[in-house]
């Protein structure tokens, strides 16, 4: 009986452990939309490419009615993409917008 218990106190340590391994202060990758105004040019958008790739987002998506694609990032590679060099302009001149993906409900509908 002892045996069994220890057996089982055993698998409870192993299985938490594994788990606490595999979140060890890992932030979980969401889905993004990346969209641009119609008149933004290649250039732009294939910056902010770049950019979001260098910080550790991946591209999962690229649409083809909109200038725009889907990301797969954290918010913490979103936020280090808002900081670097050139970024601003970039956000002030051409606005592109970057928000979590989601479902989009119409007329406030749940």
């Amino acid at each position: 009986m002892q045996l069994k218990f220890f057996s089982f106190l055993t698998y409870l340590f192993v299985a938490f452990v594994s788990v606490a391994a595999m979140t060890n202060g890992k932030e979980d990758e969401v889905g993004w939309v990346v969209s641009f105004k119609d008149n933004t040019p290649q250039s732009i958008i294939d910056f902010t490419v770049k950019g979001l790739k260098k910080v550790g987002a991946e591209v999962t998506h690229e649409f083809s009615l909109i200038k725009g694609f889907v990301i797969k990032a954290t918010q913490a590679a979103i936020d280090e993409f808002e900081t670097i060099e050139g970024y601003a302009e970039i956000q002030a001149d051409w606005k592109p917008t970057i928000e979590k993906d989601g479902p989009v409900n119409a007329f406030g509908g749940n």
